[in-house]
């Protein structure tokens, strides 16, 4: 049996998880609820419980203030409900966390449930140090993991992502090159809204450091990094240099 508690301020959000996993999942106990950072705090600390199934958006504040009382390992694992797609959701999908989109559907709360029973892991405080950053940071840098430890990259430093089939490579001014156990489609994503944009289906690049275009359909970045573009976004690249540039290519 796994005993899970719920923090979540709205009540039907609440009951309508409590009937999906009492009718669908009768090894999930629900041993008790919370609809504010305090009370939820409070209850984790009390019931000890394996899963808590965590409202991003309290009436009360975050749900991140509730994660942010534990200053420790956290012995349970988090499950992130929330009612909003944005910036959040996106560096929750990158980090791997585990969440789920209200309404939820009784197909993903099961496809939710069946990864935890596989991990069974306790909650990544450093994962989530590292998530909290990337949301705080979006427009200035990317959390990238390597080696064992999480690190920051700004953007300032980047020339440009390569895919390297379920991989992307970063690769930085100074000639390094980063590891990312991302593809670039998942990426490109945390990099939307930014300088970053799909040059090529291998390749996204950083325009604030592209020099020029060539005639033969290359963009020439700093350090004389050399890129093809595609048939398919040539027009767009174009568009974006002279917005970049303010000159006609």
């Amino acid at each position: 049996m796994i005993n899970a508690i719920i923090i979540e301020d709205e009540k039907s959000s609440r009951e309508y998880l409590m009937s999906i996993l009492k009718a669908h999942h009768k090894n999930v106990k629900i041993i008790g609820w919370a609809t504010d950072v305090d009370s939820g705090v409070e209850l984790i600390q009390q019931k000890n419980p394996e899963i808590v199934f965590l409202d991003i958006q309290l009436e009360s504040g975050s749900g991140f203030e509730v994660l942010d009382k534990f200053q420790t390992e956290m012995e349970f694992e988090v499950i992130f409900t929330t009612g909003f797609v944005d910036y959040k959701e996106k560096a929750m999908d990158y980090f791997a966390f585990y969440y789920l989109n209200k309404p939820i559907l009784a197909t993903e709360l099961k496809k939710v449930l069946n990864m935890y029973e596989v991990k069974r892991s306790a909650f990544d405080r450093r994962k989530y140090e590292a998530l909290k950053y990337q949301i705080e940071n979006k427009g200035e840098s990317i959390t990238i993991f390597e080696k064992g430890k999480y690190s920051s990259v700004r953007f300032s430093n980047i020339l440009y992502c390569e895919a390297a089939g379920s991989y992307t490579i970063v690769h930085l001014k100074s000639n390094q090159q980063l590891m990312i156990s991302k593809n670039l489609k998942q990426v490109e994503e945390m990099l939307e809204n930014t300088d970053f944009f799909r040059v090529h289906r291998s390749y996204l690049a950083n325009f604030k450091q592209i020099q020029r275009f060539t005639s033969d359909g290359n963009v020439i970045l700093a350090n004389d990094v050399k890129l093809s573009t595609s048939a398919r976004n040539r027009k767009r690249v174009l568009e974006l240099l002279q917005f970049y540039h303010g000159k006609q290519y």
